[in-house]
């Protein structure tokens, strides 16, 4: 049964849909397409923002066919942006493009923005943050990104890659939020659902994989999120 505070989950990511079950959630599925190539064009904000705008698209546009469709609820949505100093890594478009960002990342830090956002229940209503990581490349080999590019897994990835794959393991070192470099932040996505529970950072299984943040260059800042506001 559905009611007001029915959970929907606007997103085909089965990393969001894992992250989010294993936390415990109770959600359902309700995605609808945007133009992201369209919006990123558009965008004119700071690059770690990037995400959070389009999860914020995202939200509203699944929140608007929710209520068309009758169904009440909020609808939770999640972008990732990858960072390498001021290049912004989307998704490779072909092998050789995964190939490429894999040897740019190499051995080197980046910064993973994931950003997040809850729209309704009321029309309009839309909340919204952004969770930063560093994380810390190991030094991998050509034989060992050729493996994994060919997997195909690299694809649908920002940056090329999945801090979760259990064969290539890419990641060396994090500074904050392991599953907001996996996708999703839980602690945020905590704070925007207001849960007065424990809290997601007490009780996430994947809590013990993050570690304190470092500080980010002078020009990123991390999101916050205040009380809900009406989008323009």
């Amino acid at each position: 049964m559905t009611g007001p505070d029915t959970l929907y989950l606007a997103s085909t990511s089965p990393r969001r849909r894992m992250l989010l079950a294993e936390a415990g959630l109770v959600f359902d599925l309700f995605a609808v397409s945007v133009d992201e190539e369209a919006l990123t064009e558009a965008y004119q904000g700071p690059l770690n923002r990037l995400g959070e705008y389009l999860a914020r698209r995202k939200a509203l546009a699944t929140h608007a066919a929710l209520q068309a469709t009758g169904k009440p609820g909020r609808a939770l949505a999640a972008d990732t942006t990858v960072l390498l100093g001021e290049t912004h890594l989307a998704k490779p478009a072909d092998f050789d493009e995964g190939r490429a960002m894999l040897r740019a990342l190499r051995g080197r830090e980046h910064l993973v923005a994931t950003g997040v956002a809850l729209a309704g229940p009321g029309p309009g209503r839309i909340a919204s943050a952004t969770a930063i990581t560093r994380v810390l490349m190991r030094d991998y080999s050509d034989d060992e990104i050729e493996a994994y590019v060919l997997t195909g897994d690299s694809l649908d990835k920002a940056g090329g890659y999945t801090i979760l794959s259990t064969t290539f393991r890419p990641v060396e070192r994090i500074y904050g939020c392991y599953p907001s470099v996996a996708g999703l932040p839980l602690c945020l996505v905590d704070m925007l659902l207001g849960y007065t529970r424990a809290p997601l950072g007490e009780t996430c299984p994947w809590s013990g994989r993050c570690a304190p943040p470092l500080p980010v260059p002078a020009d990123i800042h991390p999101g916050a999120t205040g009380d809900f506001e009406r989008e323009a």
